[in-house]
């Protein structure tokens, strides 16, 4: 069985959003500081969300400082930025691999969202995309 990391790049597990969640709102953190935030609503030991955030940061997410005594953390990317980046891996993946669904899918919604002229700028931005890779 292919694990989901293989199939999917750039989604996260539920205790890496939350923490990643966490650390964009907070900024520059500590371990200490992101349990101290997630042990008011969930029972989890100091020692998992240190695991948690070194994935984190070895995945590229998380930026570490280790200079000091302890280890800090800010985030590597935004929010915004990690919300395009995983939104664009699960399109592309879904167009690669079920091109005719997804393709219906999107359709779909436009069509029932009653998006006025949505349907003539995903024309024109597929217009600008085939001319910038032509």
């Amino acid at each position: 069985m292919v694990r989901r990391r293989e199939e999917l790049e750039g989604l996260l597990g539920p205790l890496e959003t939350e923490v990643m969640e966490t650390v964009w709102g907070l900024g520059d953190t500590t371990v200490r500081d992101v349990h101290e935030a997630l042990a008011q609503r969930r029972d989890l030991a100091y020692t998992t969300i240190m695991t948690t955030m070194a994935r984190l940061a070895s995945k590229g997410l998380l930026e570490r400082d280790t200079t000091g005594l302890a280890h800090r953390y800010r985030p590597a990317i935004s929010r915004e930025e990690y919300a395009r980046t995983t939104v664009t891996s699960v399109v592309d993946w879904l167009v690669d691999r079920f091109p005719e669904p997804a393709m219906s899918y999107f359709v779909k919604v436009m069509d029932t969202d009653g998006a006025a002229g949505a349907d003539h700028a995903l024309r024109q931005r597929i217009e600008q995309v085939r001319e910038q890779e032509g």
